[in-house]
This record gives structure tokens, sequence and C-alpha cells, in this order.
């Protein structure tokens, strides 16, 4: 791993763990609102968050994953961003546009970055080792081989 990419994967980290702290406390307080118990609204943003990392977890896995899981890894992931960005908006009580905007950034900083996260670990051109991205040496072409003649058999 490349200093470049220790340090884009360490920010991301720190950006991540902000941002899920700050939305875990707004879906805490919505949570407890709206008439939760304490150990129900503890776990509430822990089931949203979790639900759009499993979800990206699936979407990107290469093997062992059927079509149908993804479908529902994407219906998750959907579902996730959307109650993660909807319970950091009623944390600011809709009392103006200010504060529901400001509620809002650590929703779609947590989405962003977990999806950088995620997808930061399948290998791309750009973080591929420098001997990984040469092209392959072209291979001189085959000779063409000569059908050898067909000889029909006589039925009488």
């Amino acid at each position: 791993m490349t200093r470049n990419m220790q340090l884009r994967l360490a920010l991301t980290t720190i950006v991540c763990a902000a941002s899920f702290y700050v939305s875990y406390r707004h879906i805490l307080e919505v949570a407890l609102s709206t008439g939760n118990t304490l150990d129900a609204a503890i776990v509430y943003p822990i089931t949203i968050d979790a639900l759009i990392l499993v979800s990206a977890l699936t979407l990107i896995a290469s093997t062992g994953v059927s079509k149908m899981a993804k479908l529902w890894a994407t219906a998750g992931r959907a579902f996730g961003f959307g109650a993660t960005v909807y319970c950091n908006l009623a944390a600011s009580h809709f009392t103006s546009v200010m504060g529901a905007i400001v509620n809002m950034i650590p929703a779609v900083a947590l989405i962003i970055t977990v999806e950088l996260l995620v997808y930061g670990w399948k290998a791309t051109p750009a973080t591929r080792p420098v001997a990984a991205r040469r092209p392959a040496a072209k291979k001189a072409p085959a000779a063409k081989a000569k059908a050898a003649p067909v000889k029909l058999a006589v039925v009488k």
C-alpha cells in the first residue's frame, strides 16, 4: 500500500468516524423522542449504518452472492440511505432550513465515506501497483493450421 493510499484511507476513516458519531447522536435523539426505550434507541443508529455497510459489501462481492442477494443489498442500501438522512433531518425539528441542512451534513458525509471505504478496498487501475498496470506484451499471431483433406467414403 502506497503512502498516498494510506493517507487517503486514514483521512476517509477519520471523516467516517466523526460523521458516524454525529449521525449516531441525531438518530438516537429521534429514536428517544418517538417513545423508544434507551436500550432500543441505542441500537437504532447501529442498525441503520450496519445495513448500509453490509449492503455495500454484498454488492462488491465478486463471488458467492446470488442475484437475489444483490437485489436485496441494493434495496437495503437505498433504505439505509433514506433512513439515515431522514433521522438526521428529523433531529433538526424542522425549525429552519439552515438547521435541516446542517443536520443532514453528517448523514451525507457518512454515506459518502462508507462508500469510499468499501469501494476503495477493491483494486482499481489507480490503486494497483505500477507493474500490474503495464499492458501485457503482445503475443505473435499463431500460425494458421492447414486443414487436412477430408476423405469421403463411398457407400454402395
